[in-house]
């Protein structure tokens, strides 16, 4: 493998895989096959508001507390926006509202009319370049949680208005985050629509699948794996996976673990799925003699659909229910579609969870200290708590790094 390559395989892995701490951000600072199928096609592949207000999800000023902890305060509806994740990218274009966006990652290219934007990708571990941001005069930034916190507090130094994300654990939690990105950029009423196209698409795989014997998998991620608290597992056992690692590998806080080829030999392993490209399956005995790669049941899944906590992780499901029960999902499909009733109205708490007056306080806090309300409604563990980081830190993510190159290298 040339250098080069490695390079890149390494952070396409890490944009995978990392997830920094957003505890770290003080106050002040706060992939496969079809990427552009739509989400109706099935052919292809928190804080309290004033009383005397009637105030709407998207009404502005508006103010919300982030996974940072921070207040983000939003005066007007925003016409310039920047995504640093592709995820926030996806989920800006399944809104129709790409023209609002003017800087994406290089992450984001396989979105239409992506290459068009300012690349505010840099170098090295940031990979994001603050000053090309901050060129683009943007109303607000969208950070995703693989976002470093550092390059958010230059932001926020810098006066940029920036939303922080929490990490998505759940599928569930991707719902959250569409409704959350719909609030922040003004566009309530297509993320409602993109909800609702989600949840369409889960309730028929849901059908398709209930009663159906499991298939038995691992998730193949360069050495890696996917397990319990990430939204990739979600969507792979809401397809009618049994995942073989959950109870046999350690994962770390933020969901994933390094699987060893002796843990891989032990387990029976009937499918494997991987985002893309075969390069994510490590290439050694362990994997070689399953009985996935034996009967060629090795299922690629758009990276940029399972790998992305936004709406498309829906055709992933979609995808791998197709694969796994073609019959049940094929008499679900022509029953369900277009007669399916989901509940869609993600913004039915706000008036309860959200303020839109600017007081002094924009979050409702538990008698937890440990906890707060996010602007969806949702508790969860605060970022400034004892472990301070829902996902990989800067030792891991540098050990990640050796091993995907390592694995990559030893397929040349």
């Amino acid at each position: 493998m040339t250098r080069t390559n490695a390079i890149a395989a390494v952070l396409f892995a890490l944009a995978l895989v990392a997830t920094p701490a957003a505890a770290a951000v003080g106050q002040g600072a706060t992939t496969t096959e079809s990427p552009t199928a739509s989400l109706a096609d099935p052919s292809a592949t928190h804080a309290s508001v004033d009383a005397s207000t009637t105030a709407g999800p998207c009404d502005y000023p508006l103010t919300l507390r982030d996974a940072s902890g921070e207040r983000v305060e939003i005066a007007e509806e925003p016409e310039r926006v920047v995504t640093l994740g592709p995820a926030s990218a996806q989920t800006m274009w399944e809104f129709d509202a790409q023209d609002k966006v003017v800087g994406v990652t290089q992450f984001a290219a396989y979105l239409d009319g992506a290459t068009a934007k300012a690349n505010v990708s840099g170098a090295g571990r940031a990979r994001i370049s603050v000053e090309r941001v901050v060129a683009q005069q943007p109303d607000v930034v969208l950070a995703e949680n693989v976002t470093s916190p550092e390059t958010v507090s230059k932001l926020r130094d810098a006066g940029i208005t920036v939303y922080y994300f929490n990490n998505s654990e759940s599928v569930d939690d991707v719902y959250g985050k569409v409704a959350t990105t719909g609030r922040v950029v003004g566009e309530c009423d297509a993320a409602v629509d993109s909800v609702r196209s989600m949840k369409e698409e889960m309730a028929i795989v849901e059908n398709a699948t209930a009663g159906e014997e499991p298939r038995d998998f691992l998730y193949a991620l360069f050495g890696y794996t996917a397990g319990e608290k990430t939204f990739i597992n979600s969507g792979l056992e809401a397809a009618g996976g049994n995942n073989l690692a959950i109870g046999v590998v350690e994962f770390q806080p933020n969901g994933y673990a390094v699987i060893n080829p002796e843990t891989v030999a032990n387990l029976s392993v009937d499918w494997i799925v991987y985002p893309g490209t075969p390069a994510a399956i490590p290439k050694n005995a362990a994997w070689n003699q399953t009985t996935a790669v034996q009967e060629g049941n090795l299922v690629a899944v758009d990276r940029n659909h399972i790998s992305q906590p936004a709406p498309r992780v829906a055709l992933a499901v979609r995808s791998l229910a197709m694969t796994w029960y073609p019959d049940a999902y094929a008499s679900a499909n022509e029953s369900l579609r277009g007669n399916v009733q989901v509940n869609a109205d993600v913004y039915a708490s706000v008036d309860a969870e959200t303020t839109t007056t600017g007081g002094d306080d924009a979050s409702t806090t538990s008698a937890d200290d440990d906890s707060m309300t996010t602007a969806t409604g949702e508790t969860t563990t605060d970022p400034a708590g004892e472990d301070g980081s829902p996902g990989f830190g800067p030792v891991a993510l540098l050990a990640a790094a050796a091993l995907v190159v390592g694995a990559l290298a030893r397929r040349d």
